[in-house]
């Protein structure tokens, strides 16, 4: 996926006006790459791996949940939710309430800093 952005990213920008004025004064391909291409690929590349990163919690506390993630004494999220299950219909509901909520804001957490990043980057908005 990564690769893929980066890639789609610098097709994009090395076909832009500044990119060939940069190359038609003779700037060295390493300093085009260095001064345009990089910059321009990192904004999308930065909001990517923040919004990954909530998908990874929510995949690791899926799996820990399941069993498959890190084995006692460990502390996880997934886990805590895990063992917590068995008190929710006596009325203790936060025993595992409070984790998922946890995964939950942290997750969203992320996917709010990525939203925040594309906007901050983004040099087609207009703020008023």
């Amino acid at each position: 996926v990564y690769a893929v952005l980066v890639r789609g990213q610098v097709v994009s920008v090395r076909s832009r006006p500044f990119v060939e004025a940069a190359r038609a004064t003779g700037v060295p391909l390493l300093g085009i790459m260095r001064r345009h291409l990089l910059p321009n690929a990192l904004g999308p590349l930065l909001v990517q791996a923040t919004v990954d990163v909530g998908v990874v919690i929510l995949v690791a506390a899926g799996l820990s949940f399941i069993g498959l993630g890190p084995h006692p004494p460990t502390a996880d999220w997934g886990m805590m939710i895990n063992s917590g299950r068995q008190y929710v219909l006596s009325g203790s509901w936060w025993v595992a309430g409070v984790p998922g909520i946890a995964i939950m804001l942290t997750a969203l957490a992320f996917a709010v800093l990525g939203d925040s990043l594309r906007d901050a980057g983004d040099p087609h908005r207009h703020r008023l």
